[in-house]
């Protein structure tokens, strides 16, 4: 090879590397809301709102995005990643997710379902034993289950699993000494697990809990990587999440957000630093349920990767299928046992990881979504192509109806 051959396939690679690196910055083309018949006025008017709530100071910061189809339309970052040292919040803020995290864990599963590594209807003790043999808690009083965990359960929040906030306070008691979050790692938190009471016997009822960190841990056995190893190679490397982790890389620490609280003899608070906190520190327990930290941008990928059944910037992450089956309403076999769940406002169905908007479990929207512990929140519009996502990290936060307000102004701004 020639000396001036060498040079031109040189340039030629450093272009290629730019623009791959440049569109893994810009994922999405930027547009007017008008081109894709979104209204801007309608989503000044939601500026306007959640602008005021933080210049109340009830509010640090929030960021709000929207994708339709395939074009972002809208991003809004207004306050402070940290309030105290007066960092603006901008793309390259990070966000603790919580419950954002049982999606994408959800969507890790069913990569393996695709590969026939088990059955939805399949006993979770086929690959767990220890869970063979459940008890329900009933009347102060433990009784053998009748029925075998499936793997559906988990996926659809059906096990008996919750999170020890129960109407009973002695089930409650066991689930907080029972310690699960001092665990070293997803085996130790789930044989733990497998030793607490249910709410319920299994499939015959809805109740939101810890499912989703033993679908984690089902991601390890069945794909023999860590949950964290495995979501990087098959999810966020694919779709360029570059900002989403368990741990946060020592360069990222910069861009992490504060935590809050809010009183309301105090205002806010800081219940939890930038720099000192378990995201910062060594992180061996890979929680399936709620532990990752992720940006707006991100998450986005994600959502729009379920829009468009599976795939983003030609990776293939699920078959159109397994996203329909994803997305479906799987509690209508549960409903003969119960006449009403205790979903939240304005969800009347739930797929896989993924509640469903309607009016009745009869009228389901096909509107899907989910949110955190600290008011993050996302919604997909299949039928209008729509993605939006909201990043605030406080708590409580429902006083602030957020969720709520966000979805009416998407709503509003989308014309016919």
């Amino acid at each position: 090879m020639n000396h001036t051959l060498r040079i031109i396939l040189l340039l030629l690679f450093f272009a290629v590397m730019s623009m791959v690196v440049h569109a893994q910055e810009k994922p999405f083309e930027v547009a007017k809301p008008e081109s894709v018949k979104m209204s801007s006025d309608s989503l000044q008017k939601m500026n306007a709102h959640f602008h005021n709530l933080v210049d109340q100071r009830q509010l640090a910061g929030i960021q709000t995005a929207i994708v339709r189809n395939g074009k972002l339309i809208h991003f809004d970052s207004y306050g402070y990643a940290n309030l105290e040292e007066k960092k603006i919040l901008n793309k390259q803020s990070i966000f603790r997710i919580f419950s954002m995290t049982k999606p994408i864990v959800s969507v890790a599963l069913m990569q393996l379902y695709e590969q026939g590594k088990f059955k939805l209807e399949d006993p979770l003790h086929k690959y767990l034993p220890a869970f063979k043999e459940m008890q329900v808690y009933t009347d102060s009083t433990l009784i053998l289950a009748k029925n075998p965990i499936r793997i559906i359960d988990l996926l659809r929040h059906t096990s008996g699993f919750s999170y020890g906030r129960t109407q009973h306070a002695k089930l409650n008691q066991i689930y907080a000494e029972a310690n699960l979050y001092s665990s070293q790692n997803n085996k130790e938190f789930v044989a733990k697990l497998s030793k607490l009471p249910l709410s319920f016997e299994p499939g015959t009822d809805w109740q939101y809990g810890l499912s989703t960190n033993i679908c984690g841990h089902l991601v390890e056995v069945l794909s023999g990587k860590s949950l964290k190893t495995y979501l990087k190679d098959h999810i966020f490397t694919p779709l360029g999440m570059n900002n989403t982790y368990f741990q946060l890389p020592k360069e990222k620490i910069e861009h992490f957000t504060v935590g809050y609280r809010w009183q309301a003899e105090t205002g806010l608070f800081v219940s939890e630093s930038q720099r000192n906190n378990s995201y910062t520190q060594e992180v061996s327990l890979y929680n399936g349920g709620g532990g990752l930290v992720s940006t707006t941008i991100d998450y986005l990928k994600f959502c729009q990767m379920l829009l468009q059944e599976g795939t983003f910037n030609a990776h293939v992450i699920l078959q159109k299928e397994t996203v329909k089956l994803i997305l479906k309403d799987h509690l209508q076999e549960v409903r003969q046992h119960q006449e009403r769940f205790r979903l939240p406002l304005g969800e009347y169905g739930f797929g896989f990881g993924f509640a469903i908007r309607g009016t009745s479990e009869t009228e389901l929207d096909n509107i899907f979504g989910w949110g955190g512990a600290v008011g993050t929140y996302f919604k997909i519009d299949t039928d209008h192509n729509i993605a939006y996502v909201m990043m605030i990290q406080l708590s409580p936060y429902r006083h602030l109806g957020l969720r709520h307000l966000f979805q009416q102004y998407v709503k509003s701004a989308t014309l016919k």
